[in-house]
């Protein structure tokens, strides 16, 4: 009898702490979805991202490390709208994880919270249009209202998948949507001085934050994304530019900064690198601060 009670202490003394720590295992593809998880999550859910901040999004290397990753996960949540298309599907064949396979409750198309998506064509899309998205514009979280949206549409599903912290998900995802609110409002205070500017963009993904913020985008260096531009096109962008007064072109770390940069001299314009996503600069080091980010560099005075 001593001998099976000394059994059943170890077995509880060792298996203890796995059974207490029932954490959700949350892969999301990007920096933005890997912040606001851990946000609603807290110490409730343990948080992999795949796609580190200064990558470009569009294109990630299929490693067996992150099909590893993807393996482990109770709850994957992913940009959608084809974002990850070229390299999800991939990790998805080689992780092997049901859990987590569309249809499933660990499958999370966060872009099932948009109230509107930009940008979604009509008739007919080729690649002689460039990196089109057929479902429309993915970079909706470069609008932080959407974020707001995001982050309950995570807690609803963290709650379902542990309904013993339901409670819990949905009120933190309430306290980051009150958070959110106070600087909503002062992000679109501070720069509502640049609504009243032209501005040019090297290429369209920066559609969100123009709507949210009411942004003239005058035109794209870039037309067709992911494919270089003509000549033709930048000497007309070029005259249509400077005719209008444009000062300010804006890129993202990851594109083509030797040809932004060109295209800004020719302009009179500064060119100006902002955060596409959290982490993709470093002093955008979460969702709040890379907005403080865009904001101040949007509203610097020309020249500093």
């Amino acid at each position: 009898m001593k001998t099976i009670l000394t059994a059943l202490a170890l077995i509880l003394v060792l298996g203890g702490p796995a059974l207490a720590d029932d954490r959700l295992e949350v892969v999301c593809t990007v920096t933005d979805l890997g912040w606001l998880a851990t946000e609603v999550g807290g110490d409730m859910v343990e948080v992999t991202v795949l796609c580190p901040g200064p990558r470009d999004p569009h294109f990630l290397p299929a490693k067996p490390s992150l099909a590893r990753k993807l393996g482990r996960a109770d709850l994957l949540c992913y940009t959608g709208l084809e974002l990850e298309v070229g390299w999800l599907p991939v990790l998805m064949d080689k992780a092997r994880n049901p859990r987590v396979r569309p249809g499933k409750p660990g499958d999370l198309d966060c872009s099932r919270a948009l109230e509107t998506i930009l940008e979604v064509p009509t008739g007919t899309v080729s690649r002689a249009q460039g990196d089109v998205h057929p479902q429309g514009n993915p970079h909706y979280l470069l609008d932080p209202r959407n974020g707001v949206r995001v982050a309950r549409l995570m807690a609803e599903r963290m709650a379902a998948l542990r309904p013993a912290q339901a409670a819990a998900f949905r009120r933190r995802a309430d306290d980051l949507a009150a958070a959110l609110a106070t600087r909503i409002a002062a992000w679109h205070e501070q720069a509502s001085s640049v609504a009243a500017h032209p501005l040019v963009i090297h290429t369209k993904q920066w559609e969100y934050l123009a709507d949210w913020l009411g942004l003239d985008l005058m035109g794209a260096v870039e037309n067709r994304p992911g494919i270089s531009p003509s000549p033709r096109h930048v000497d007309q962008l070029v005259d249509q530019a400077r005719s209008r007064g444009v000062h300010l072109l804006i890129a993202a770390p990851w594109n083509h900064l030797d040809v932004a940069r060109k295209a800004a001299d020719r302009m009179d314009a500064t060119l100006i690198i902002l955060p596409a996503a959290v982490q993709s600069l470093p002093t955008a080091t979460d969702y709040i601060t890379m907005f403080d980010v865009i904001v101040a560099e949007l509203t610097r005075p020309t020249g500093d």
